[in-house]
């Protein structure tokens, strides 16, 4: 009995210098309340076992487990590397990251460092805060860092990319994203940027090709179904477009852009109800409503459907008198340039009497200024009273009274 008591005495006492050289060592500030739950429990059980005290068992449990199941626990974690301590610590500087508090993470990670040295991951972190903070310099000398101490972090080749892209090094951020894929083969972000960099250098083929492989591995993503519509387009394989675009709207039927290059393709070849079909879907988008109805006037004119395009077109021009110019330049409404003349006639005359309107009530609104303030300041008056904007703030001034003297007020 005397040496059991014992051997819990030495095991308590070697888990809480254990502890506490880790907390010293590794930063674990979980070991402070573990040391002084370990300390507190061995504080009771010295007297029980001095003085032969009898415990019952629902006192031994717990004195059992401060004793020793959870400094026991904690110290094979942290023997095995695994310590809340310091994964506490990235958290905080992850939570940072993510509220985008990008100083006050750097700040967490430096901490971090000094604790477990330089690992690629806080380097990597730090990297993505200077990014945010577009310090690029800094971001790209922790990039090369955490690269170099882990070969294999694919998305540090990624961030490297994208510094390289906003210093306008597009070659070699193509390299670095390239770089990416060959490591991790299913990168989504790697695939969107990339196939997007190749289009606008114009290899739509590569483009083609890399957007064909990433839908290998996405093929839920509607946006890279898209984007290899697109693609094909550019290409003039206006076949495999049209089912790419069918494809991406079954995966999501709300993409407005592909219902619109969609209905370009119908249009393009000629069916005329599908192509009407899908741009009628389209007609209260925002971005795409006034697009969709301009080419439903194209689809009434072929159709010879005059009367229905002419409503259209006078709808589009009252919206955005910027149509005035395309419906003008478009051969296909020549059918029809008759009627069109006629409607854009009386719209510039209705305007015209609007404009003439509103020159004749700012006249009178002049001379009633001059007549309120009188001939001895008329003269003053004409420095400013053929100024618009201050007839019409004044349009009231016959009711509120004098304009207030601004210096003054």
């Amino acid at each position: 009995m005397i040496i059991d008591n014992i051997i819990v005495i030495v095991v308590a006492i070697i888990l809480i210098t254990y502890l506490s050289i880790n907390y010293v060592k590794k930063h674990a500030p979980v070991n402070l309340f573990l040391i002084a739950i370990c300390s507190f429990s061995l504080g009771i059980y010295l007297p029980v076992v001095f003085y032969n005290v009898y415990l019952r068992m629902r006192y031994q449990i717990p004195l059992g487990i401060g004793i020793f199941m959870l400094p026991c626990i904690f110290a094979i974690l942290q023997y095995n590397n695994i310590n809340f301590g310091k994964n506490l610590l990235y958290k905080k500087a992850e939570k940072y990251y993510n509220t985008q508090k990008y100083t006050k993470c750097i700040n967490s990670l430096q901490k971090l460092i000094n604790k477990e040295g330089r690992k690629s991951e806080t380097m990597f972190l730090i990297s993505k805060c200077f990014y945010e903070l577009e310090q690029y310099d800094k971001a790209k000398e922790f990039i090369y860092e955490a690269i170099e101490r882990d070969s294999s972090n694919y998305e540090a080749y990624y961030m490297l990319g994208c510094v390289l892209e906003k210093e306008n090094d597009i070659s070699s951020a193509i390299d670095m994203y390239e770089k990416s894929l060959e490591i991790e083969p299913s990168y989504y972000d790697a695939y969107e940027i990339l196939g997007i960099l190749y289009a606008n250098e114009g290899e739509y083929k590569k483009a083609e090709e890399l957007y064909k492989r990433a839908i290998e591995y996405h093929a839920e993503s509607y946006e890279l179904v898209y984007n290899l519509a697109m693609i094909q387009l550019e290409l003039g394989k206006t076949d495999e477009a049209e089912k790419n675009l069918e494809f991406a709207l079954v995966i999501n039927p709300d993409i407005n852009e592909a219902i619109y290059s969609l209905g370009n393709i119908k249009l393009l070849k000629g069916n005329y109800n599908e192509a009407l079909s899908l741009y009628n879907e389209i007609t209260k988008s925002e971005n795409y409503g006034l697009k969709a109805y301009y080419k439903i006037a194209i689809i009434y004119v072929t159709k010879n459907e005059f009367d229905k395009a002419m409503g259209i077109i006078e709808y589009l021009i009252n919206e955005d008198s910027s149509y005035i110019d395309m419906i003008e330049n478009e051969f296909i409404f020549n059918a029809m340039r008759s009627k069109i003349d006629n409607f854009l006639r009386n719209r510039r005359e209705v305007e015209n009497v609007q404009i003439q309107k509103e020159q004749e009530e700012i006249e009178t609104i002049k001379k009633e200024r001059k007549n309120w303030f009188g001939k001895a300041k008329n003269e003053d008056l004409d420095i400013y009273s053929n100024n618009e904007s201050i007839l019409y703030d004044d349009i009231d001034i016959t009711r509120t009274g004098f304009r207030e003297d601004k210096k003054n007020g």
